[in-house]
């Protein structure tokens, strides 16, 4: 009878056991390991599995298989280097973009929010970011290779940061984009943000849960800081976007450059032949192009003020501006006597092309009526 009762009370000690192991022993406890773990903790002594061997030690959850994918970062931060350095040409050269897409992108391309700060071409910003990040992805790439894990560690984290930021700017853009040149088409800006977002995903996608939930809170720094940065380096340059934020009187700056050859010939020229020039006191694109005519020609310039009584909450363009063939949606604006728009900084060649070609036309229209 006690045998009987001894043989009945077996299937519970398993249980019984493994509630008095070791924790490390009690999570890997299974119903079919329920005699290994039980053997695990008769009086202290060693582990033995059911042949008498010792048993397994408790096995730990694997390490992740995740590697951030750095080669296809880098890849994408190249294409980033190249579309940034052309419009960073185009900038600096004072160069027709090509829209291929849209003939509407030179005005966004060449309008005051191309600048941070006033100042800074933020093509240029954009070139040293994505260089900078084909950098790091490059390091990674050969960390990985190398099977350095010391020196990839903190790589994972920068490649990460720089994505948020890039894509960050890309948002900020986007909404100005929406926001200020409603319908226009921007087939550069479109592609730097898809390859920004590609970015921070692609560095996202690299890293383990555990890593991305520690990540959390640096990675809504660098988005808040970002952010910012944008909002103070752009700010409201037609006025508009952040009005709020805008109390100017209007003073004119003083053209200081003297004209070079044959920039007084040309203002006149296109004075006479009704081109004008539209702009702002407070736009520096409209100021270099002056100071590209110099002082002597501004006597002949045909220039426009958009905003003769200052910049102020509530602001609206001139009557002469609001009524410019065409509208206007950037400054500088040239239009030429056929109604033709050049938008931003032209070269002298720029401009005595585009008027040799309006007054043909007109020519050749009053001949036609004759």
């Amino acid at each position: 009878m006690l045998a009987t009762s001894s043989a009945l009370a077996l299937p519970a000690a398993p249980a019984a056991a493994c509630r008095r192991a070791a924790p490390q022993q009690w999570a890997q406890c299974r119903p079919r390991r329920a005699l290994r773990c039980a053997a695990a903790s008769k009086e202290g002594g060693e582990a033995e599995g059911p042949s008498g061997r010792e048993a397994e030690p408790p096995s730990t959850l694997p390490p992740s298989n995740k590697h951030v994918p750095y080669r296809a970062i880098a890849a994408l931060a190249a294409a980033g280097v190249v579309d940034t350095a052309y419009l960073t040409a185009v900038k600096l050269l004072h160069l027709a973009p090509a829209c291929p897409l849209s003939g509407g992108c030179a005005d966004i391309l060449t309008s005051d929010y191309s600048n941070l700060f006033g100042t800074i071409p933020l093509a240029a910003v954009g070139l040293a970011a994505y260089a900078g990040m084909a950098a790091l992805a490059g390091r990674g790439a050969a960390a990985v290779a190398a099977g350095d894990d010391g020196a990839e560690a903190p790589l994972r984290t920068a490649v990460l940061a720089g994505g948020l930021a890039l894509a960050s700017c890309s948002a900020f853009l986007l909404y100005v984009l929406a926001t200020q040149f409603p319908g226009e088409l921007c087939p550069w800006c479109l592609g730097s943000a898809a390859l920004s977002f590609s970015i921070a995903g692609a560095a996202a996608s690299g890293l383990p849960r555990r890593e991305l939930e520690d990540a959390a809170a640096p990675g809504a720094g660098v988005v808040a800081t970002t952010l910012l940065l944008m909002f103070l380096g752009l700010g409201s340059p037609n006025g508009s976007a952040f009005a709020g934020g805008y109390d100017l009187d209007y003073v004119l700056p003083a053209v200081t450059t003297q004209s070079p050859p044959g920039a007084v010939g040309l203002a006149q020229r296109l004075r006479d032949g009704g081109a004008r020039m539209y702009g702002a006191f407070w736009c520096s694109h409209c100021y270099d192009q002056k100071q590209a005519f110099g002082a002597e020609a501004m006597a002949a310039f045909p220039y426009v003020e958009c905003y003769p009584e200052g910049l102020h909450k509530d602001t609206k363009l001139a009557e002469a501006c609001q009524a410019a063939p065409g509208g206007l949606t950037g400054f500088p604006t040239w239009i030429m006597p056929n109604g033709e728009q050049l938008v931003g900084e032209q070269s002298f060649a720029e401009l005595e092309a585009a008027l040799e070609k309006a007054l043909a036309a007109d020519a050749a229209a009053a001949a036609t009526a004759s």
